[in-house]
């Protein structure tokens, strides 16, 4: 698939993310509550305004969908989908491992993705087909195949106790050799570059997820929702490096089946 234009776009819209994010990074910024009880701030909406400005600009055709400003319905069948900071309440505590997350979706499918993050100075990008790079070299996902070696990142309880998740997740953590609370964007970004070996999202959005159908596959792993299905359908997320894929879904397999 040739969407070299689209990527070189792509990489600069991280930048015009950064440029509005980083100034807010570190200072006294006001926050503000979503319906969802979710925050956001003035950051967020500079960030995302500018890339779909610029969006309009380069591709007036195609569509966007944004976790701060909704769904615009192009001319075209390719759709991109922007989260300016995926990791809000990380970035509002000053913690660097938030980052901005871009999809490109053809026919309501992503073929490609693409995670920046800004304060860390760390750009990763994927094509279908093409591999999966940060900052212009191939990474990989790791070989660790036995569960008792591998480290599991997360966001931390409370997302699988409101999904009623905890239970079997906690058993799985117990028999991982390492568990953190490195969630977000950051944790898919350590799968694929080999890091750690399982990371999961109970309840996420598009505009969390669809960079990663891109992303974790074309660095070798496999990415699913928790039950084994369309992440799209379902709203979670599971990153593997493959060889622990099936072995975690069936962990939580009795949970997610009655789900």
């Amino acid at each position: 698939m040739e969407l070299h234009a689209e990527l070189d776009l792509a990489r600069r819209l991280l930048k015009l993310a950064e440029d509005e994010v980083m100034p807010y990074f570190g200072a006294d910024i006001k926050v503000d509550l979503k319906a969802d009880k979710s925050p956001v701030t003035e950051a967020d909406r500079r960030a995302e305004e500018a890339v779909r400005r610029a969006i309009e600009k380069e591709t007036p055709g195609y569509g966007v969908i944004g976790e701060e400003f909704g769904s615009h319905v192009g001319r075209e069948p390719r759709q991109w989908v922007v989260d300016p900071i995926d990791g809000t309440k990380s970035f509002i505590h000053g913690v660097p491992l938030f980052g901005t997350l871009l999809a490109l979706l053809e026919g309501g499918r992503p073929v490609m993705g693409l995670i920046g993050l800004p304060a860390l100075n760390i750009t990763l990008w994927a094509v279908r087909g093409q591999g999966c790079f940060v900052d212009g070299r191939p990474c990989r996902v790791s070989r660790v195949a036995e569960i008792d070696k591998a480290t599991l990142v997360d966001e931390g309880p409370g997302a699988w106790e409101k999904k009623g998740l905890e239970e079997p997740w906690r058993r799985l953590r117990s028999r991982g050799g390492l568990n953190r609370g490195w969630g977000d964007c950051y944790g898919y970004y350590l799968v694929a570059t080999g890091r750690a070996e399982i990371m999961a999202d109970p309840e996420a959005e598009i505009w969390d997820l669809a960079p990663m159908a891109v992303i974790i596959p074309e660095a070798g792993g496999r990415f699913s929702s928790l039950a084994g299905g369309d992440f799209l359908q379902d709203r979670s997320g599971l990153a593997t490096n493959g060889l622990l894929h099936d072995e975690v879904l069936k962990a939580l397999a009795p949970w997610t089946a009655s789900r």
